[in-house]
């Protein structure tokens, strides 16, 4: 009703003036021209009907209807949008709503969704405004019988089955080659995971005793629940990565992510990866797909909140093992101001690109959107250089006083919303300072923290710090000495920092959390005779693993510069 009003207010107001203007030369008993009054009537019955007739249809002002379940009781409290828009509505308790249509709207259905539902939608046509928008409940059992979606075509996969690169894959919208290139396409088939837990790869043993199966040989653990999760649906604690085939060695595939109902939070341990998820998978002949937003339609969608929340990813990035909090990176975030601020790790690992303003085929359905509400799936991480470079920041500075150098060095962690480095405990960082006078002469310690063991030991040229000023930053794991297995000692090579899958306790975990600043001081001999200027050069590395932990020609042990500061004291 308010927008009919507002349609015709000028031509009222036109109406008015001129019956007005009429009105003053009639009651004053003046005689104005017949024109005049033939004019000014003609005038007001015009636009009288002009106005009537130009009230736009209802469909072009507004949107309204009534949402039902597929039984057709009323829905309430229902979200209903105008696909691909930002004019939403809620349903009240009789499930009645009614939006407000933007001037150019380019949606193509009215969309509802509730909890518990699959999402539903009507298509918009033009002269209507009244819309019955039926909700079909989404299934209440999961199949564990499913057969997975692959993201690619694979070479076993169900016959007659569309993979999903089908229809999410094209010119404009790269979500299907960014996945290909992240972590989670790889986290089955990752050379450095599988060398880890058999302990060798193709050139023999990576070093003496590190491996999970030479450590527990009659054993495949649970690694799998995170790494190839559909193979680790069958079998959680006896699943071999090595033997995935087919989808599975997709590793953290489309399907698998889009099937997740709810996450479960293992604060105790023993539920990783797979086993805290709520997955949602359909009977045969029927389908679901969760995700953010809540007007994809049609098709078998349903939105989930989740998918925005940092919770999705605790399954496989909240971990405990051996009663000692592993993996981290959920805890550590819940803990930070980026929880108080409602920063999830989606609105970072997941970054819409700007540009991106479909993620499916126009002849499936897929509408434009705004780029801001496209997911990136290249889920950012150690692989994006320019990524971890933005996480952190370095400060140095150096005086000079009685013949000592003094530098400071401050290594903020600015964007990253849990510790620096997290993850896995083997993942480190190294702080390298140095300083030699104008004839390339370095200057000696004397005080100050020097860079651990695990960082290499041997040739300066090839990456061993060990032993030079600087500090190292990690959760190092020592061996659990106490720790017996079926009444027997169990016999492991010695290995520090101990590898987390096996019976460790924390040493220590000096790693940076999210906002915080880590500062560190060393004190450098200046002897009288030095050449000047004296340059200071600062290092802030990250590495994947320990280098003490790989063989010298292993790839791995490639060193990423995270941040590096250059000082000439005079």
């Amino acid at each position: 009703m308010w927008t009919r009003k507002t349609s015709i207010r000028p031509r009222c107001k036109e109406i008015f003036r001129w019956t007005t203007a009429c009105a003053y030369v009639w009651e004053r008993g003046l005689n104005p021209p017949k024109t005049f009054t033939y004019w000014s009537v003609g005038l007001l019955v015009s636009c009288s009907i002009a106005a009537c007739h130009s009230l736009p249809p209802e469909a072009s002002s507004s949107v309204s209807g009534v949402v039902v379940s597929a039984d057709g009781t009323v829905v309430p409290d229902a979200l209903v949008r105008l696909q691909g828009t930002a004019s939403t509505a809620t349903t009240d308790q009789a499930g009645q709503f009614d939006i407000v249509k933007a001037a150019t709207p380019s949606a193509k259905y009215v969309t509802a969704w509730k909890k518990g539902f699959y999402n539903g939608g009507e298509l918009l046509k033009e002269g209507q405004s009244a819309y019955r928008i039926v909700l079909n409940p989404l299934p209440e059992t999961d199949n564990t019988r499913y057969r997975w979606i692959p993201s690619r075509e694979v070479d076993n996969h169900e016959p007659g089955v569309k993979a999903c690169s089908t229809c999410h894959s094209g010119s404009g919208f790269p979500l299907m080659d960014e996945w290909e290139r992240s972590a989670h396409a790889k986290s089955a088939t990752n050379p450095l995971f599988l060398e880890f837990f058999s302990g060798s790869d193709e050139r023999g043993p990576l070093i003496a005793g590190l491996g999970y199966k030479r450590d527990f040989p009659h054993s495949n653990g649970s690694c799998a629940t995170c790494h190839v999760p559909a193979m680790a649906l069958r079998n959680p604690f006896d699943s071999d990565p090595r033997k995935a085939s087919g989808v599975e060695r997709e590793g953290v595939f489309c399907d698998l992510c889009h099937k997740v109902e709810d996450v479960a939070i293992d604060r105790v341990g023993g539920h990783p990866g797979t086993l805290s998820l709520k997955l949602k998978r359909p009977q045969e002949g029927q389908q679901i797909f969760f995700g953010p937003l809540d007007d994809v339609h049609p098709g078998p969608d349903s939105y989930n909140t989740i998918f925005r929340q940092s919770r999705y990813c605790a399954a496989c990035h909240d971990g405990r093992f051996w009663n000692m909090a592993v993996y981290s990176e959920f805890q550590e975030w819940s803990e930070s101001s980026y929880a108080k601020r409602n920063i999830h790790c989606q609105d970072c690992h997941m970054k819409p690109d700007g540009v991106t303003r479909r993620f499916a085929l126009e002849k499936e359905g897929s509408v434009l959107r705004d780029p801001a509400t496209v997911a990136s799936h290249t889920l950012s991480g150690i692989a994006d250089q320019a990524f971890m470079r933005d996480a952190v920041t370095l400060s140095a500075k150096a005086e000079v006083a009685g013949g000592r150098l003094q530098i400071t060095v401050a290594v903020n962690n600015t964007k990253a919303g849990h510790h620096i480095p997290t993850g896995s405990p083997m993942r480190n960082m190294v702080l390298r300072v140095d300083a030699v006078d104008g004839n390339g002469r370095r200057l000696a310690l004397l005080d100050g923290e020097t860079i651990p063991e695990w960082a290499g030991t041997g040739p300066e040229a090839a990456g061993n710090y060990a032993g030079l000023p600087g500090k190292g930053y990690a959760k190092v794991l020592k061996r659990w000495p106490e720790y017996r297995a079926d009444n027997r000692s169990l016999v492991l090579s010695q290995l520090y920092p101990s590898p987390f899958w096996r019976p460790s306790v924390l040493d220590y975990d000096n790693r940076i959390a999210a906002d915080a600043t880590d500062t560190s001081v060393y004190g450098f001999k200046l002897p009288e005779d030095a050449a000047k200027p004296i340059r200071v050069s600062v290092r802030l590395i990250y590495r994947k693993t320990f280098k003490s932990w790989l063989k010298p020609q292993t790839e791995e042990t490639a060193d990423l510069l995270l941040a590096s500061e250059s000082l000439a004291v005079k």
